[in-house]
Formats: structure tokens, sequence, C-alpha cells
């Protein structure tokens, strides 16, 4: 009789006895006879999922209770249950292919996890009940296993970055070694909120942009947005690491080999799909591919009215955790019962002005700054009870001071109002307290600064702006092994974003091993030729390296692709300390003249009378940011400070900011 594949089975949709019976005749069999390590494996797993703690089997859990590693085992240094894993798939392959061809029920690991799954393999099997016709709206069944293609190859740019990058995590801890601060960094790093798990691809996940397929470009927020915010809720995940969206909007309208993009970032499983509106109708697919099968694992096709597109995205998530055997956190599923026990979902239109919002915000420009936040407004506006408006209206706030010449006094009130709101909304929105923290900065609490960064990290530990946040605040404070720490874990989280990669590069270059800041920062410009900061880190790494012709020429260069008083200030620093003096006066005087008609970071001025070596009004100036509260001024981290360290009025200055 030929045998018929069906779809994997939930343990409540087949008969206990039937698993346990079928368990019996695998354990017994010659495959596993002798086979103790993974005779144990797969009976504690079959056995946890029968009793209803399927989402409870971790790594940590099965190294202690099978392995009998004790409570001190750390599957990141013993990699005890990956091996086992390994050679228990490949003993039931070898099952399967013998003694077991003809069994009816199959039990499978898939790659990266471990939950068994279930699946009956002869069509007139007794165990499958009846199932029901899903909804024309949302066809979700997993479809023929479709092989993944094979496009064009990476230029040699982009290998020659991935080439040195991943390499790079390495090469910082050696290098720290020297600077005395290794064990602070590996211990923070076997620490940190996220583990490496590029032994277990399976539990990585790369979600591409999605292809707007309409023919209004203007309805390119919707494809961007839904991918954007497919992450943010998929990152929420314990046990699911996912790319972040910067790295993934590198890929968008690329003709990329899916499978060489998954394997060079070292994720097991991608997302991929598209968005077709047309009037007031969505046609929403979603594809969740098997890396290293090439098979698709589930399929979705969406097809509803317009104002139900954030409930195809909690559909889509739902559906990805069930087939990767991973659940939402309680505290998700908690705040997503309030917000139905409110009245289900946020308003649509205020769900569309939100997409708007991330849309623009993610341009990190003047203009696409102020236009996200009129949305974001807009957002709030329509529904004042959607509390993720609330936190991205204090994202951009707390964005202003970086891209604008906002005074932080005018924004941090702001900043403070918009996320406590959303907080009183929702109390699972990790990145409300990275705003509050960003606001305790400004008043100089580090202390406050810190325990709400901790909060936020420990609620969203996958959101890569968070570490470099918290870098930010460890600079400021002077703690600078954990700034290196920091950055590794938003460098693996956001691995093909220039921003990640050249914050790597800066605590190289404070360092002072301005060679591998160098290899850094021309590695996060061979991601995006034309990035601001890494043309700046770039010039302030050769000045440092007594190379003032280069260093010029980069600080030019990333004064005309970022405009700005910050940029500016250091480009004057560098041509005061080059002896290029009558330039250096003129890009001062400019700035002067400009803070007479508008808010001017102080600290930039500031870094020109430092170059030109008149202390005094250094330290004048200096003095004006502290009143300021600029952020700028890293006493305690940047390099250019080191002249006026031994001076009483630097120590006045860090007490004064209450970092003395």
């Amino acid at each position: 009789m030929p045998i018929k594949d069906t779809d994997p089975q939930s343990p409540n949709e087949l008969d206990s006895s039937i698993v346990r019976e079928q368990l019996a005749k695998i354990l017994a069999s010659r495959t596993f006879r002798s086979a103790q390590g993974q005779r144990a494996f797969l009976r504690y797993t079959v056995e946890e999922v029968l009793a209803g703690r399927g989402t409870q089997i971790k790594e940590y859990l099965i190294g202690v209770e099978v392995f009998e590693r004790g409570e001190a085992f750390d599957p990141r240094l013993d990699p005890i249950v990956r091996t086992q894993a390994r050679k228990l798939r490949a003993k039931l392959d070898k099952y399967y292919e013998t003694e077991g061809a003809q069994d009816a029920l199959r039990v499978d690991f898939p790659k990266g996890a471990y939950v068994p799954s279930f699946r009956t393999l002869l069509a007139s099997s007794p165990m499958l009940p009846s199932s029901p016709i899903p909804e024309p709206a949302a066809v979700s069944s997993p479809p023929p296993p479709r092989i993944l293609s094979t496009g064009a190859a990476h230029s040699d740019v982009r290998n020659r970055w991935w080439r040195t990058w991943w390499r790079a995590p390495a090469v910082s801890l050696l290098v720290v070694a020297f600077a005395g601060g290794a064990w602070a960094v590996l211990q923070l790093w076997r620490q940190g909120h996220v583990e490496n798990r590029a032994g277990e691809r399976g539990s990585s996940l790369l979600v591409m942009p999605f292809v707007n397929l309409g023919e209004n470009r203007d309805d390119e927020f919707l494809s961007d947005g839904l991918a954007e915010d497919l992450i943010d809720s998929l990152r929420q995940i314990s046990g699911l690491q996912v790319i972040a969206w910067n790295s993934a909007a590198k890929l968008k309208g690329r003709n990329t080999d899916v499978k060489q993009i998954a394997g060079t970032l070292r994720v097991g499983t991608v997302l991929e799909g598209s968005v077709h509106k047309s009037g007031d109708r969505l046609r929403i697919t979603a594809n969740l591919l098997d890396v290293a099968s090439g098979y698709q694992l589930w399929s979705g096709i969406y097809d509803r009215e317009s104002p139900d597109m954030l409930a195809i995205k909690r559909e889509i998530v739902q559906s990805m955790t069930n087939v990767l055997g991973l659940s939402l956190p309680g505290r998700i599923l908690t705040s997503q019962s309030k917000s139905r026990s409110k009245g289900a979902l946020p308003n649509p239109g205020a769900y569309q002005s939100y997409l708007k919002g991330l849309y623009f915000w993610n341009k990190l420009t003047v203009p696409g700054l102020k236009t996200a936040i009129e949305y974001f407004e807009e957002a709030i506006a329509t529904d004042p009870s959607f509390a993720r408006a609330y936190v991205a209206l204090a994202d951009s706030y707390a964005l202003a001071p970086q891209v604008d010449t906002a005074p932080p006094p005018e924004v941090v009130y702001r900043i403070k109002a918009a996320a406590l709101k959303a907080l009183e909304l929702d109390s699972s929105l990790g990145q409300a307290h990275i705003d509050l923290a960003i606001c305790a900065e400004y008043d100089f609490d580090w202390e406050t600064a810190e325990r709400e960064f901790q909060k936020g990290l420990a609620l969203d530990p996958g959101n890569p702006v968070a570490h470099l946040w918290y870098a930010k605040l460890l600079a400021l404070m002077g703690r600078k092994p954990e700034v290196l720490a920091q950055r590794l874990i938003a460098a693996q989280l956001d691995p093909v974003s220039p921003y990640t990669v050249q914050s790597v590069g800066g605590y190289f270059s404070v360092m002072g091993h301005y060679d591998e800041a160098i290899d850094h920062f021309e590695n996060a410009l061979a991601l995006e030729p034309g990035f601001g900061l890494a043309h700046q880190g770039l010039g302030v790494a050769y000045l440092m390296k007594h190379e003032p012709g280069k260093a010029i020429e980069e600080l030019q260069l990333a004064n005309r692709l970022m405009r700005g008083p910050r940029r500016l200030g250091v480009l004057g620093y560098a041509l005061g300390l080059s002896g290029r003096a009558k330039e250096a006066g003129k890009i001062l005087q400019d700035l002067l003249d400009q803070s007479k008609r508008e808010p001017v970071p102080a600290s930039a001025i500031a870094h020109v009378y430092i170059g030109i070596g008149d202390n005094d009004r250094a330290f004048e100036w200096m003095s004006r940011a502290v009143d300021q509260k600029d952020l700028g001024l890293t006493l305690q981290w940047d390099s250019l400070y080191d002249s006026l360290r031994s001076d009483p009025r630097y120590t006045e200055l860090l007490r004064r900011m209450k970092l003395a």
C-alpha cells in the first residue's frame, strides 16, 4: 500500500497510548539498543510532550535531567545536548529507513529544536480525527516541499566584509585581553541577554523584507512595516534569535540567493512574503523555509479587508511559533489578552498610521523624523489606547537630539510622558523602559538609567538598539569593557547593520587599537558606502594614528554625507590638532554664529577649542555643555579629552555630572 505523509500532529490529536507504543518499539529496536544517550533523550522529550510540558523543553533542562550535568551546566560552553541531538536525528533516520520503514507513526526532531513532532504516514490511519476545513481567509497548512532558489552570489565587497566580520568577536576579546579587561568581557558575554546559538540554527530566524506587489509605490510602508513589526513580535520569543530589521532591510530589492544569505547570517529558518493592496482589500502571503533542507515548513495566504492587517500579523506569529515548537512569553500573552478584553486590536487606521511612522523613522533624517512624529501622533489621536504608538513617539523624541539640534530639556519631558503612558497601557513593552533610561541620563541620574536599561533588556533582550543605548550609558560612566560586551551583543543581533559594526570600531579606537578600528569602519562602509558615522570614525582613527591627511579627508566626507554641528566640531578639532588653525577657526566661527540663531551642542564648540589648544575657552564651553545636559560630552570615554584630564576643572565637570 502506498505511504502518504500527513501534516505534523499535535499531541492532543494523537492517542498517547499509540505514541508510547511507538516509543517502546523504537527503544527496543536494534538501531537504538546500545545507544543509551539517545534512548534517554528520546524517552524524556516524548514523555514531556505527552505530559503537556513540550514548551518547557530547553537545552539546559535536557542537560541537567537527561545527561546529569548538574545545576552549573552552561549550554554555551558544553555542547552535550546539541551533540546528542544530532546523533538522535541520525538514529531516527536510520530506524525509519530500515526497521521502522512501515511504521504508521513517525517521530521527528526538526533541526535546531528539541521538541519531538509526530506524523502519521498511512492515509487510513485510525488515529487522525476529521480535520476542520480552514477558513479561506487564512490558509495556513504546510504546503508541499519547495526547494530554495539558487540566485546570484554576493559581490566581492560583501564577501570581504563577512570574511572579516565573523572573526571580529574573537579578535575583540583577544585585544581586550591585552588591555586587561578580557575576563570581565567574557563573563558579561556568557551571562548576557543573548546566547550564541551558531550551532543551533533552528533557533535563529531571518525575516526578509516583504515584497510590495501593489501598483501604488506609496504603499511600501505596508510591506516594510509588516516585516519590521513581525520582527519586533518574534524577537520577544525565548529561544528564538531574530535578525534585526536594520540588517534585514539591507536585502530589500536585491536578487539574492536566500540559502546563501541564510548561511552567511547563520540562521536556520527564513520567513519571506508579500503584500498586495487593491482598494480596501489586502492579500498577504508568508512562507517559512528551513534552510538546511530547502523545504517549506509552513505557508499562509490571507485575503482580508485592509483593517485586518494587525490581526493577520498576530496570526502569522502564532502559526510560526506552533511550527517551530516555541511559545510566546506569558507576559505577551497576558498583554494580548488584556487588549482583547478592552476591545480587541488597535484601531486599523491607527495601526496604518503607526506603520507609516515606522517607515519614515527608519530614514534617520530630520525630515523623516518629523514626519514620523506626525504619524505617531495621528495614530494616538485615532486610538488613545494604542500603547506601541506611544513607545514609537518616545523613541522619536529620544532620537531627536542625535539627528537634529533639539536641546535635551525640550524633549525629555515628552519622552517621559509618552513612555509612562505606554507602560500604563502595556507593562510588557521593554522599549518604554529604554526610553525612561534615556530620560534619566539627561538628569545625570546614572543609577536610575542603568536600572531602567536592565528592565528594558530583560523584557526585550533581542533589541540591538537598546544594547547600543546601554553601551552609551556605560561609555559615559567609563566602564569600557562592558561597552564592548553590549556592542558585541548588538552586532550579533544586527550583523549587517553599519551602525553596529562601526560601534565596535569605535571601541577599538578609544582603546588605542587603531588598525582594528579601521578594519571595522571599513567593514561598515562595505555595507553602506555613504554612512557618515563610519567615515567620521575612520577619520578619528587616522588622526590618532598620526595620519592627518587621511583623517581630514574622511572627516570632510562625513560632514558632506551627514551634516550637523557635532561632525563639524570633530572636523574642527582635527584641523586644529593638525596645525591648520585658519580652517579650524573658520569652522569655530560658523558654529558660534549658528549658536546665536539656534541651539547648538556646546560640546561641538568645545571640541574645536580643544583642537586649537585654547583650554580656557574649551572648559567654558564644556561647562555650558553640562548646563545643556549634552550627552555628547563623553569625558570618561573619548580620547580627545586626554590633554585635559590633569586639570582640576576636568574633575569639577565630572562632579557636576555626578560621575565623580
